[in-house]
């Protein structure tokens, strides 16, 4: 007989897809918070590959990528078990915003907070509910989050020392994005994909798209084939790894925030490589006059930029990736 996989009200023990829902806290009217979990489960033995998206509500390209994969799998041809959390943070996903409007504390960033406390905050009830079926069952951990700008496409793996690193960047070889960071451990605490990978799980993020609406059908598209290409690498499906080419690694990278605000167009777009000071943006006034250059601090690889057309001073600029190097398989 299989093991079972329960989580919350999805149970599997047999072939086949299975649906439910994880109840991960209360509404203020006493109902429940439930997010959607799915559980498609092959013929034959083989991994776990546990799955999420919308940890920020506003990023939904993730969402919509685990759903066309989940619509693509057979369990006859499937070799272990597809979890899949494709929206986590549901109150903040259902009011399209970053965080759930029902946090008061700690900021109530999701991905700040795991493994989270069951007597937490909001946010942190809900990290704790999540965390305990995925440390459970999970053998890989896939984290789908979006960006500023449909053209974000880069990816990070936990490095961690050993097998768990070598396993992250396999799987980061697989899906195949140019610009993929090794993760130290000292970054992105409370993350579910470092945190993940401290309890022994390889862990690996993906950018995708942009927030809100901000991505295509081609972007989805793309993003499936590479997740599929991943399931290849774990021999969870038959076929061939496609091997995407060489690779940019960074050593970290870097948040920018401006300094300024007003209207912005941008000059740069991700996936280029900028200077420490070159021109990455033109502010104007209120009256269409130029007002000042944004440059860019660091030089590295442009990982996402603010969209524009207008920026307040603190928000995003730039997100580079730092001392880029080219590796190949």
């Amino acid at each position: 007989m299989m093991r079972t996989i329960e989580i919350g009200t999805a149970r599997s023990t047999a072939p086949g897809t299975t649906k439910g829902f994880l109840k991960v806290g209360d509404l203020p009217d006493g109902q429940p918070i439930r997010i959607p979990v799915v559980i498609v489960r092959g013929e034959a033995d083989g991994p776990v590959a546990w799955m999420h998206g919308c940890v920020h509500g506003n990023e939904y390209c993730g969402t919509f990528i685990i759903h066309e994969l989940i619509r693509s799998l057979e369990p006859k041809t499937l070799k272990g078990t597809v979890v899949a959390l494709p929206i986590l943070n549901i109150t903040a996903f259902e009011t399209k915003q970053r965080m759930s409007p029902f946090e008061g504390y700690n900021g109530g960033d999701l991905n700040r907070c795991f493994p989270g406390q069951a007597n937490g905050p909001l946010t942190q009830q809900m990290a704790h509910a999540i965390y305990q079926p995925l440390k459970e069952y999970a053998d890989v951990l896939l984290d789908f989050h979006t960006a500023l700008t449909r053209d974000v496409a880069w990816a990070l793996y936990a490095d961690l020392p050993g097998d768990i690193g070598a396993r992250g960047r396999g799987i980061a070889r697989a899906f195949g994005y140019r610009s993929t960071l090794p993760a130290p451990g000292d970054i992105l605490g409370g993350s579910a994909m470092m945190t993940a990978a401290k309890d022994g799980i390889p862990a690996f993020i993906v950018e995708a798209g942009g927030k809100g609406p901000a991505f295509s059908d081609e972007i989805v598209a793309d993003a499936t084939e590479r997740l599929r290409n991943v399931l290849r690498h774990l021999g969870m499906l038959e076929g061939p790894v496609t091997d995407y080419g060489a690779q940019w690694h960074f050593s970290n990278f870097a948040w920018v925030h401006a300094t300024q605000g007003g209207l912005f167009q941008r000059s740069v777009a991700c996936g280029d490589r900028v200077e420490a000071g070159q021109a990455i943006g033109q502010y104007y006034d209120l009256h269409g006059h130029p007002s000042g250059e944004a440059r860019a601090p660091e030089s590295g690889i442009v990982l996402a930029i603010h969209p524009g057309p207008v920026m307040s001073s603190g928000e995003t600029l730039i997100h580079i990736g730092l001392n880029p190097r080219e590796v190949h398989a």
